[in-house]
């Protein structure tokens, strides 16, 4: 090509026009052929350096080892780099959390730029956090993030490949996991249930000023099955309370895409309530825009739940519901998602449709719900097959 025979080391000049000292001024062709100036330094044998560099990186790029010259970056440039432009495509909650995980991740790691991390630096921060208590999925999740930071950054032409290469993952599942959930029974869902309603009357009557019940937020988490943060952000525009239907955004899911949740009766009527209680503690009319779900205080939830697990550990105790079960496992606030999905096995609902009404990407994560039935669930099964074989086979009597 005639433009990459033309191309050269450029042209250092001195530009005596501003006043004060003359500075060295660059000319020079850059890899997509177009033309440039560039004011470098005062002092020739820096400004000589600074050239060299710039044709230098241009030459790389035009021979496409672009990437090359990045494998010097520092590891928290391309992860502020990465986080930028991942803040144009998620949410601001995950964004945060994907800020978090490599924020402790670089933090632990010696490797300071691109090239000087190895594969033995991510083996050895995981093993710290396994060592530390962490189940294998949220280690191979911390690993995954440098993963996805170092691919971004070779797509992007700023890396030229990640030093990581491939990693095996730590074995997931429910051998490993640290935090076991358990589903409530039906008993215990009313006795949580029933009370949730005596705590905001309790808690009414203790406080002069007007206050917003949580029994509506509770029973939402057991009857739609959303995660705290769908739950907390959603709006009074995304609920039709004629339709009985709420709509999760998309920007607030974590699969990212938006889900409709039928709703039923009594939460409706509550919801109805919830409009009036709103306004006695707002001193307003409800909005579009306003949270369906506020605190007692009729603030908006915190992007955590901490406030909310104290509530929830105040219920299960005034309910007489154990947290923790003969196998270990134990009661919070996500385990109402999956009493929610228990509800739905129990009830005879199919793996397709409590896919979509949990959110849930892959139907794995479904079917791992779903093994929260207990042995009393699973009995009527048992005896209706049983019964049935029982009315086919002769007894002693009729043969």
């Amino acid at each position: 090509m005639t433009v990459a025979r033309a191309l050269g080391p450029g042209s250092l000049t001195q530009d005596t026009r501003p006043a004060g000292q003359p500075r060295w001024v660059l000319d020079w062709t850059d890899a997509r052929g177009h033309r440039r100036r560039k004011t470098l330094s005062t002092d020739r044998r820096v400004a000589e350096r600074m050239r060299a560099d710039m044709i230098r990186r241009r030459d790389l790029e035009l021979a496409g080892l672009g990437g090359e010259e990045g494998m010097a970056m520092p590891l928290r440039e391309l992860a502020d780099l990465h986080l930028a432009d991942l803040a144009t495509r998620v949410s601001p909650h995950h964004l945060r959390n994907v800020r978090c995980i490599l924020d402790q991740a670089l933090a632990a790691i010696t490797a300071v730029r691109v090239r000087d991390l190895r594969p033995h630096d991510l083996l050895v921060y995981r093993q710290r956090l396994v060592t530390e208590g962490l189940s294998h999925r949220w280690a191979n999740l911390a690993v995954d993030r440098i993963r996805a930071m170092l691919s971004w950054g070779k797509r992007a032409g700023l890396i030229a490949k990640s030093p990581i290469g491939e990693m095996d993952r730590l074995p997931e599942g429910a051998k490993h996991e640290r935090r076991r959930r358990r589903a409530m029974s039906d008993g215990e869902i009313e006795r949580f249930l029933a009370a949730a309603v005596e705590d905001d009357r309790r808690c009414g009557a203790m406080f002069p000023t007007p206050r917003v019940p949580q029994a509506p937020l509770w029973r939402a988490f057991l009857e739609t099955g959303a995660r705290y943060r769908e739950l907390t952000t959603a709006c009074w525009a995304d609920l039709d309370l004629e339709r009985r239907i709420l709509v999760l955004r998309a920007e607030n899911t974590k699969a990212g895409r938006s889900r409709s949740i039928p709703l039923g009766n009594t939460l409706v009527q509550e919801l109805r309530g919830l409009t009036f209680a709103h306004h006695r503690v707002l001193g307003r009319p409800i909005e579009l825009g306003d949270s369906i779900f506020r605190t007692p205080e009729g603030c908006e939830w915190p992007w955590h739940s901490v406030n909310l697990r104290r509530i929830f550990d105040r219920l299960i105790v005034a309910a007489g519901i154990p947290r923790e079960d003969e196998h270990g496992r134990r009661l919070d606030v996500h385990a109402l998602r999956h009493s929610f999905a228990s509800r739905l096995a129990r009830n005879g609902v199919g793996i397709a449709q409590a896919q979509r009404l949990l959110g849930h990407a892959d139907p794995k994560l479904t079917m791992r719900a779903y093994t929260h039935l207990g042995v009393e669930d699973l009995r009527g099964a048992v005896e209706a097959i049983t019964k049935k074989v029982s009315t086919q086979v002769p007894t002693r009597e009729a043969q």
